[in-house]
């Protein structure tokens, strides 16, 4: 057998450290100030394979459940970092904390619609080589991450052109008690304007209004509890006459799931922001 001299073996174990730098320099965990919230806020992001500022690049912001972080979609049964070598697609994991993504009437440092809106997208295109249009932004999650991911494009399509969910939690009135819903939105009785403002079935006449209409593809297991509210929102968007897509899939309200779905919901936002993206100016 050929024996590997010392400095061959050197060289070729520099090399792979220089892979791995390099894959390792694609995934970024950073702190940014929000002065919306008053401190300082974490989020990560995953570059495409050969990022470069000569380009340009559709952005997803790929949301967690209650009680999740940023970096729950990176937990390495997602296999979130090898399913976007696939794709020229910059990813954000913003840490939303359990905020249900409203301004809170009653928690005054929980202002997380703003924050979102008017912060962390302008961070991202002023940091990185985006598409700073709705043309080039989509936003997907899975609970409350799905929840906000609808919610946030129904009320602004000039920033997010594609909107996915994976059981998203799309009436908040649902099971009010739990997850926290009560300490960023008050008592249903108390402020039922918050509550319905902030549920994606309450929100679908907005989007028939728009001018421009977000695309929307949306699923949730046979056995979820958010099953009716799901099926609830595909009914009224039908008879709206609002193209989307509905799926129903075997499972429940769990990681499981989402892990499954999450191939798909990545195809389907690259496929759609690139179309998005040829789309002539109105």
């Amino acid at each position: 057998m050929k024996r590997i001299g010392p400095v061959l073996l050197s060289l070729s174990l520099l090399f792979l450290w220089s892979i791995n730098i390099k894959a390792q320099e694609r995934f970024i965990e950073l702190n940014h100030q929000s002065n919306i919230l008053s401190k300082e806020k974490k989020l990560a992001v995953i570059l495409p394979r050969d990022y470069t500022e000569e380009k340009r690049y559709p952005v997803l912001y790929l949301l967690h459940s209650a009680n999740g972080s940023y970096l729950t979609w990176h937990k390495a049964d997602a296999k979130l970092y090898e399913l976007s070598r696939q794709y020229e697609l910059i990813i954000v994991t913003p840490d939303l904390e359990t905020s249900w993504l409203v301004d809170s009437p009653v928690k005054p440092e929980s202002q997380y619609e703003s924050y979102f809106v008017k912060e962390l997208v302008p961070f991202i295109d002023a940091n990185y080589s985006t598409i700073n249009s709705y043309r080039g932004r989509g936003i997907a999650g899975m609970s409350m991450g799905g929840h906000g991911a609808i919610v946030l494009a129904s009320k602004y399509p000039d920033l997010f052109g594609v909107a996915s969910s994976m059981s998203g939690v799309l009436d908040l009135r649902l099971l009010p008690n739990t997850a926290g819903k009560k300490d960023v939105l008050g008592e249903v009785y108390q402020h039922p304007e918050v509550w319905n403002n902030n549920s994606a079935v309450y929100l679908a006449d907005k989007i028939k209004t728009s001018r421009r209409r977000p695309r929307i593809m949306f699923d949730v297991g046979l056995s979820d509890y958010v099953y009716d509210t799901n099926l609830t929102y595909h009914t009224t968007l039908k008879r709206l006459g609002i193209d989307h897509i509905f799926k129903v899939f075997p499972g429940t309200h769990d990681w499981g799931y989402w892990v499954t779905r999450l191939p798909e919901h990545l195809e389907y936002q690259v496929l759609n922001l690139k179309k998005t993206e040829l789309q002539t100016e109105e």
